[in-house]
Formats: structure tokens, sequence, C-alpha cells
């Protein structure tokens, strides 16, 4: 299964060849990981995920050029496959974040089997994750949704929008992803509680991916400025993906500790790290407002 390569965009050509090209590049890394999935390697899931969001976030800041259908359900079966990828990438990363930070604490802070508590959880959640992306994979589901993806980055369906100039229609898209990354951030601001926060922030981080991806779809056709949005963005996600892995941690800690003392365990580490993870948090947001307050704008 392998789509023929478009034509290279052009900045005066059409726009939904600039989509086109970026489509056809993630479906063929998309398929690249999956003998990797298959062989359960480390990034596998995260390369694959990756590559699913960058298609659907595409299709979405980009969808006045596509048909509606099959598009809309191509995104939909996406977004699917994405969240089956995420339940197990999610448990890799918390794993590897906990059990760093138990690794950095003092031996004697560290007081019952924490650390194999940690492992023991976090690895059956992973391994029950990946029997469940591996039963996607093996599913009529999954073969139907690389048949689709494989149409529509051989014959997108274009509306009479994706014959209009590829540079001017790009930064137009750019602009409306960065007025919605904006109000996201805004809405951060006035959240009433830390917990109302987080859950915008979130949400911001999610807008600051779209942009990012916007901008890849861009770049062949507006090198600097999409560069520059690209690494702002990327910036800014990291930032706010390091303040929601420390909301998460901080909702295994809890629980964790909540339970130790039924099981005859002591709770102290547990709280430890539930403080340590929530200096993370802060530390998040600071770093936050800095990079927001020179983001890039577009031009």
């Amino acid at each position: 299964m392998a789509a023929k390569q478009p034509a290279s965009p052009k900045p005066g050509g059409p726009v939904g060849l600039l989509l086109q090209a970026y489509l056809h590049g993630q479906f063929l890394a998309m398929l690249a990981e999956d003998p990797r999935m298959r062989a359960n390697e480390a990034d596998a899931v995260h390369k694959m995920r990756v590559t699913t969001r960058r298609m659907r976030s595409a299709l979405g800041s980009y969808r006045s050029f596509v048909a509606p259908e099959p598009a809309r359900e191509v995104r939909d079966e996406l977004k699917w496959l994405a969240g089956i990828l995420g339940e197990a990438r999610d448990a890799q990363v918390m794993r590897s974040r906990l059990d760093a930070l138990v690794a950095d604490q003092p031996a004697e802070l560290v007081m019952g089997p924490v650390q194999q508590r940690i492992d023991q959880e976090l690895h059956g959640e992973y391994k029950s994750a990946h029997t469940v992306a591996m039963k996607a994979l093996n599913g009529v589901r999954y073969l139907r949704l690389l048949e689709q993806l494989e149409t529509l980055v051989t014959a997108p369906g274009f509306t009479p929008k994706a014959d209009r100039p590829a540079a001017s229609s790009a930064g137009r898209m750019l602009k409306r992803d960065r007025k919605r990354l904006h109000q996201a951030v805004r809405e951060a601001r006035r959240a009433g509680s830390e917990e109302q926060q987080s859950e915008f922030l979130h949400e911001a981080r999610k807008d600051a991916k779209r942009l990012r991806y916007a901008a890849e779809v861009a770049q062949p056709v507006r090198t600097k400025g999409s560069s520059e949005l690209i690494a702002g963005a990327e910036h800014l996600q990291k930032i706010l993906g390091e303040h929601q892995d420390s909301v998460v941690s901080r909702e295994y800690l809890s629980r964790w500790g909540a339970g130790s003392s039924g099981a005859g365990q002591n709770g102290f580490t547990y709280g430890l790290l539930h403080a340590l993870e929530e200096k993370r948090g802060e530390r998040a947001r600071k770093r936050f407002r800095k990079a927001w307050a020179g983001f890039p704008r577009v031009v």
C-alpha cells in the first residue's frame, strides 16, 4: 500500500496540493510505524500516534479545502486510533516520569514498595493498552482506515477553494488557529480555580499542537514565518505537556497514597512525591506565562 507522491507545492500554486503533499508524507510515516508497532518497539506507539494526530489536525485546520465527506469520517477514525494508541503511550510516559522521580529521592525517604507499585500498575496498564492496540491494528476497522487514507491522499476530493494560492491561503488558516490558541490562553487566565485552570491549559496545549501542525503544512510555502510558529508552538506544547503530566501523576499518587494504609504500607513517600509534582506544575505554569509573552504572531 503506497500512494503516488504528489507534486511539490509552490507558494503561488494551489493550497490543495500543499495539504495533499503533507498528508501523503504523514501517511507514509504511519505505514512505516505499523511493523514497528507489531514488534513492540519502544517508540513505535508514540510515533504512530503523532502521525495520526498530524493528519487529523491538518484535515481540521484546512477543512475548507477538502470535501466534508469522507474527510470528516477519516478524522473521526484517526481520533479513534489516536485514542487507542494514547492509552498505551500515557502509561509509558507516566511510568518513566515516576520512576525517575523516585530514583531522585534519598533512599531513606522511599518507604515501602513504592517503586514496585509504580512499575507493577503502570506496566500492567501498558500491557493491557498495547493488547487493545494490537487488536485494533489486526481488525477490519484499521484496514478500512488505511484504505480511506490512501484514497484521500491520492484523490482528496478538493473543494473549489483548494485552487487558491497556497501561501496566502495557509496564512489565513494560521491566523485563525493562532486566534483559537489565544482564546484558550485567555480562558485559562480567567479560570477561578487551579483545577479549572489546569483544564483550560490542557485545551491550550491541544490548540498549540493544532497550530504547530498547521504551520508544518504551510512550511514549504511560508518558510520563515512557519518555522517560527512551529518552534514557538512546540515549546509551548512541551511546557503545557509537563504541566499536564504533573496533574495526571498527582492523581495516581493520591490514589496510591490513600490506599496504602489499607494495604499495611506507609503513605509518606506518595505524599512527598505528590508535593514535588505540585511544585513541578507550578514551575510549568510560570514557564508558560513567560513563553506565551514572547509567542510569535502570524505575518
